[in-house]
């Protein structure tokens, strides 16, 4: 009773056999009082003989006075009428028989001469089945004929009634049985498709990443199904990213721990002398160590939104100024040109100015690393709409779409076989991208091979600050 097919399905159900029932009601009673509406207008149109009985009174006459001593004394019996219906027996207070009906006499206004409510207008359904009375062309007055009771009808027309309302119960109960059936199917149909999808989330709580669902039934749930997959995409890309970087962690911490363990146990054996170069090696390594460590949860904060940044106006052509001079030497070392000469004019961007100067770092690091001798890096700021744009082009030898794509990614190198002197430790992009973000700017690589890189980051515009009299 509590899976959702069931109370969908009793719930189609009991709404289904309610309306079933309502209109089979209905359709019971209209039938049953059009079919009697029916038999009085064929009493009516069997009765010419009663009105032209009826005209040649009022022809006579001029009126409807004396109309009640003549229905019982001077009318025609009627070929069909049955005894105890007639004209002379019936024709009490109670409005006239004839036939199968009884039947009411109005005047040309609509007044009941004749009949239980003498006096009184005919109502609008007793007028529009009134059959006129003419005398000359004119109207002269309107008889009704009142549908029979269910004790008048003869055996025929009753059967003919109990035989309709037979029909009408079967058609009920035809609908009754579609409907059950139609409700189940539809329950099914919108039950089958959330099914599919508690067994693709189990699968998930299973680690079964590889598990998709199909996006059928409606489209309301089918979009549901799409949603499911694209969560299930980027889950199975998180956790593949995740094994990842746990295995480049613990590749990029177990070279500079092994380098330690290596050089202090040919210490321990006398391989290697206990002298200040050998220690100042293993110092090395634990420095590298250290800045691996520090990059790894300055990325873990800013991945967690718990990076506190020191947000104000930096003039970013002068940052980019102070880092081309702080690599100057650096460039000039493997024989690279560094030109800062475009980020002359004071530009000013909302920043945190310690976070800039660690993007350009990282960006220029990178840019005289992997650009030849005698070629050129090219630093430049500019004012784009509402934000500030810092590039970084170099001369290198450029990257394939692939590794453009994956080159902010964490520990990602181009090359694989490059040592950790010349690659670095791969995180470096990724904090970059991370701090561009976390400041409201974006970050991206123009790149094609053979043609060099142009890194490029960009931080919110804003107005130089005003300085405050001492």
């Amino acid at each position: 009773m509590n899976r959702l097919w069931t109370r969908l399905t009793l719930a189609f159900v009991v709404v289904s056999l309610i309306g079933v029932a309502i209109v089979a009601w209905l359709a019971n009673a209209a039938a049953n009082d059009q079919f009697r509406r029916y038999l009085t207008r064929q009493e009516i149109s069997n009765q010419d003989a009663l009105i032209d009985a009826l005209a040649a009174f009022y022809a006579q006459t001029g009126s409807w006075d004396g109309v009640a001593a003549a229905l019982g004394n001077a009318m025609p019996e009627p070929a069909n009428a049955r005894p105890g219906f007639g004209m002379g027996q019936g024709a009490g207070r109670r409005g006239m028989g004839w036939g199968n009906a009884t039947f009411t006499l109005a005047d040309a206004n609509g007044v009941i001469v004749y009949g239980a409510r003498s006096g009184q207008p005919l109502t609008p359904a007793e007028q529009a089945d009134a059959a006129p009375i003419k005398v000359n062309d004119n109207v002269a007055g309107y008889l009704v004929m009142t549908a029979p009771g269910r004790g008048i009808l003869d055996q025929a027309q009753q059967a003919f009634l109990d035989e309709l309302r037979g029909n009408i119960l079967v058609a009920a109960l035809a609908a009754g049985g579609l409907a059950v059936a139609l409700g189940l199917t539809v329950s099914r149909a919108l039950t089958t498709p959330l099914a599919e999808l508690t067994r693709g989330a189990r699968a998930f709580a299973a680690r079964d990443w590889a598990h998709r669902v199909r996006p059928n039934g409606p489209r309301e749930i089918a979009e549901l199904a799409g949603a499911f997959n694209n969560m299930a995409e980027s889950l199975q890309r998180e956790e593949t990213l995740r094994r990842n970087m746990v295995a480049d962690i613990a590749h990029e911490l177990r070279t500079p721990v092994a380098v330690i363990q290596g050089n202090l146990r040919a210490m321990l054996d006398g391989v290697y002398p206990l002298e200040r170069s050998e220690i100042a090696t293993i110092h090395d390594e634990t420095l590298l160590l250290n800045r691996l460590i520090d990059d790894l949860r300055e990325l873990a904060l800013m991945e967690a939104g718990q990076l506190t940044l020191n947000i104000q106006p930096v003039d970013v052509a002068a940052s980019a100024r102070a880092a081309a001079e702080r690599f100057s030497a650096l460039a000039e070392a493997r024989g690279v040109i560094l030109d800062a000469s475009s980020a002359s004019s004071a530009l000013y961007a909302l920043a945190d100015p310690d976070r800039l100067a660690q993007i350009l770092r990282n960006l220029l690091s990178n840019a005289i690393r992997y650009t030849p001798a005698g070629g050129w890096v090219t630093l430049a700021v500019a004012q784009k709409n509402d934000v500030i744009e810092v590039s970084v082009r170099d001369t290198g030898p450029g990257m394939t779409p692939e590794e453009a794509a994956r080159v902010f990614d964490r520990f990602y190198r181009g090359d694989r076989s490059r040592a950790r002197e010349s690659g670095g430790s791969g995180l470096g992009l990724a904090i970059a991208r991370s701090l561009t973000e976390a400041m409201g700017g974006q970050i991206g690589v123009d790149s094609a091979p053979g043609q060099g890189n142009q890194f490029w980051f960009t931080a919110p515009a804003t107005n130089a600050p005003v300085e405050r009299g001492r």
